[in-house]
């Protein structure tokens, strides 16, 4: 996969872009769900992480 800038449509923890992104009004940023997940395994104090808790499916 090509890493794409957040700042051009790119994942905010992973930096890639596919179809299957949410957007983050907070942030103003596109995300996968299971990259959120992941961070928030590796370093639950993630405060980007946590407040896009929101936008989780389950």
């Amino acid at each position: 996969m090509n890493k794409v800038s957040p700042n051009q449509g790119g994942c905010w923890f992973c930096s890639t872009k596919t179809d299957d992104m949410v957007f983050d009004t907070e942030f103003d940023t596109y995300l996968h769900e299971n990259c959120r997940r992941k961070e928030l395994e590796n370093d639950p104090d993630n405060i980007e992480a946590q407040i896009m808790s929101y936008l989780l499916k389950d």
